[in-house]
């Protein structure tokens, strides 16, 4: 077409058409994009689709590791994962975390079973950079008033 117009550009005849209302038939743009495409998978030597991941790949999301468990798409968090070959399935209201604060150190030792309020607890803005044992102490007397708590309120 661009031989036949000269000193126009594609761009501009495509353009010109657009603004007259002549179009390819939905037909035609269909059959020569796929085409296309199956020519593109032939040369990188790949069949059309998304290719499946094995069980066992990882990928990042966030600031997340997560790897595959089963198919068709069971993924889950590396850490939990790990726990979980170690010790068993976390108990219902518990949550595996990382001591460390970094979820891809999926290191056991680095790894513990807590609930949500004792990460709240030790993740607090007023508490950081507090010793481990300090944490320990205030956790316990979180505990303590919280069992208090509880029996003043079944005593009533």
């Amino acid at each position: 077409m661009a031989a036949l117009l000269p000193g126009r550009t594609e761009t501009a005849i495509c353009q010109r058409a657009m603004g007259m209302g002549i179009a390819k038939s939905h037909e035609s743009r269909s059959a020569s994009s796929r085409r296309s495409f199956l020519a593109l998978c032939e040369r990188r030597g790949a069949k059309p689709g998304m290719q499946p991941r094995p069980v066992g790949a990882t990928h990042k999301k966030g600031r997340y590791t997560m790897v595959k468990v089963a198919q068709p798409d069971v993924w889950k968090p590396l850490h939990i994962h790990t726990w979980e070959e170690a010790n068993g399935p976390v108990p219902e209201g518990m949550q595996v975390w990382a001591k460390d604060g970094n979820p891809r150190n999926v290191a056991l030792e680095n790894l513990t079973l807590s609930t949500l309020a004792e990460i709240h607890l030790r993740t607090n803005f007023n508490y950081r950079g507090l010793p481990d044992e300090v944490l320990d102490i205030l956790h316990l007397q979180n505990e303590i008033k919280k069992t208090i708590k509880r029996k003043r309120r079944n005593e009533k």
